[in-house]
């Protein structure tokens, strides 16, 4: 069953009530939203995600509400909670969308038992994993929305998730998140692409998420093996260069951007050195969009 599959008002009513159990690949979260305009928001993004039924073990469980019942009339607010603790204070009511995407997003920051998360962008091609640890701001996020219409599946554009048992990757994809002008690029890159409205003035300046290619979501449960690495830094008029990598240079990128590292130790270390060792590893500086796209394909290529 999918999210789309209830109809608009049984869908606000179960997410209201008893919650779903949203299936988004590597993790199955329970979700209640207990505010209609959100759960209006989140069925028209949502709607080709599967629901499990009957449910599965969660790996978290997420609630959106407003914080009080005064909060839902004067100087409306929302609030999320991540297995019951609210670690975030409440923001402005308009902003209940971006506030739900990072509810998702900290459930499996927080999460002490999972496994080996790194903040990057991953794709997949002819089942090999393109990982893109960055930080914010270095143009990650737009650059791996428009690779997902160009013959790359979207595997997450937050997460690599590293499984335990193979070593390999898996997919988490959700909606990818493109701040100030990265939303009107893309638009006009790939007519197909479909956004959120955009939320202004939020933490993170003006805000959209596209909505993941249907393919992404309806391949949510195939993994990757190792491909490339690739550190994307978006710079203005500069031409698309990419540089070879060393292996201790690559290790420390996806170290920096590890969620978890520090926890897993010995297991975490494995882990990273196996992807390492089996992927090319590149450092990209660009500003068009199809001239990265094509020097990541050559290294697809030649990998």
């Amino acid at each position: 069953m999918q999210v789309g599959d209830f109809g608009s008002v049984a869908l606000a009513q179960r997410l209201r009530t008893t919650g779903i159990h949203l299936d988004s690949g590597a993790f199955t979260t329970h979700l209640n939203i207990e505010l209609p305009h959100l759960a209006a928001e989140f069925a028209e993004i949502y709607d080709r995600y599967r629901v499990d039924e009957p449910p599965a073990i969660d790996n978290f469980h997420v609630r959106v509400a407003s914080p009080s019942l005064l909060r839902r009339y004067i100087r409306p607010q929302v609030q999320h909670w991540v297995d019951g603790v609210d670690m975030m204070e409440p923001l402005p009511l308009d902003h209940a969308f971006p506030f739900l995407e990072s509810a998702l997003n900290l459930a499996i920051a927080t999460d002490d038992l999972g496994p080996l998360v790194v903040h990057s962008a991953m794709l997949e091609r002819d089942g090999r994993a393109l990982v893109m640890p960055a930080p914010s701001g270095s143009g990650k996020s737009t650059l791996c929305a428009a690779l997902s219409w160009r013959g790359w599946r979207l595997m997450s554009d937050e997460i690599t998730v590293f499984c335990f048992e193979s070593g390999g990757l898996r997919a988490n994809p959700r909606p990818v998140s493109l701040k100030n002008r990265s939303v009107d690029v893309i638009a006009a890159f790939e007519p197909r692409a479909r956004f959120t409205r955009v939320y202004r003035d939020t933490t993170k300046g003006d805000l959209a998420y596209m909505k993941p290619p249907d393919e992404a979501v309806a391949r949510a449960s195939e993994g990757a093996g190792p491909g490339l690495l690739v550190a994307p830094v978006y710079r203005a008029g500069a031409p698309a260069t990419l540089r070879k990598m060393d292996r201790v240079e690559g290790l420390r990128w996806l170290i920096d951007n590890a969620v978890n590292y520090s926890s897993l130790l010995r297991t975490g270390f494995d882990l990273l050195t196996h992807f390492v060792e089996r992927s090319r590893l590149y450092s990209l500086t660009y500003s068009n969009l199809d001239e990265a796209i094509a020097l990541i394909n050559q290294a697809h290529e030649a990998h």
